[in-house]
């Protein structure tokens, strides 16, 4: 998100268009799922383990993961959450060091396990999904950004700024797939704090709650109060 950007619209899709597959023409879409192969895990079960060597990268196809890094106490610190479309363990596939976080599933996960040489073979015959690639490390690297500068700014602001990143058209609507624990985590606050906020904000009409999601009911009222952050970053 930056200053330009607008509110946006709930135009239904099978990926999320923030995602690297949202990105793609569909016939890149379709190269891209027939790499590599099949793998599944369970709730809890590490897809990428923070340290490790590997430069193989795991796309997303179905569930969700969280991305954290150890704290100072070694308490998992979230900083993001993926879902379906999305690929993670690029940072590694770039520069061949060790893994700077890891990945744990949310709940079931398939994903597409693809080795180098084959995510190698396929941006070389699909020129613009280098661009696409690009952009969305690009896009990594601004809410990268913006964690570091949220951290000085109150709860509110950040739960917005995190709310409004994980936002997704679902049907008609648009909808954080994530749960108020999830999200204490991923803002860096107690989950009573999160849950005053989530209250707050459910009063003034901004969210509403349900079951592992946080409805979205005025995007641009919560864009306004996450878009101080936003102006931070260029």
């Amino acid at each position: 998100m930056s200053d330009s950007d607008p509110p946006r619209t709930t135009t239904p899709a099978r990926w999320p268009r923030t995602s690297f597959l949202g990105r793609l023409h569909p016939a890149d879409q379709d190269a891209l799922l027939r790499l590599g192969a099949r793998a599944e895990f369970a709730d809890s079960r590490c897809l990428l383990r923070q340290g490790d060597r590997g430069r193989h990268l795991l796309l997303l196809t179905s569930g969700r993961a969280r991305v954290e890094v150890d704290g100072a106490r070694r308490e998992p610190l979230g900083i993001a959450l993926r879902s379906s479309g999305d690929l993670v363990g690029e940072l590694s596939y770039l520069d061949d060091r060790p893994r700077s976080a890891s990945v744990v599933a949310v709940g079931p996960v398939v994903a597409r396990h693809i080795p180098t040489p084959a995510f190698d073979h396929f941006l070389r015959h699909h020129p613009v999904a280098n661009r696409r690639f690009a952009q969305l490390l690009a896009a990594r690297l601004r809410a990268a950004d913006r964690r570091t500068v949220a951290a000085s700014y109150d709860t509110a602001t950040r739960v917005a700024g995190v709310l409004y990143e994980l936002a997704v058209a679902d049907g008609h609507l648009l909808v954080a797939h994530t749960t108020q624990r999830e999200l204490a985590r991923l803002v860096g606050a107690s989950q009573v704090s999160v849950h005053r906020i989530l209250r707050r904000f459910s009063r003034a009409g901004l969210v509403g709650t349900r079951h592992g999601s946080i409805l979205i009911r005025d995007e641009t009222a919560l864009w306004a109060i996450a878009d101080r952050t936003a102006n931070c970053i260029s």
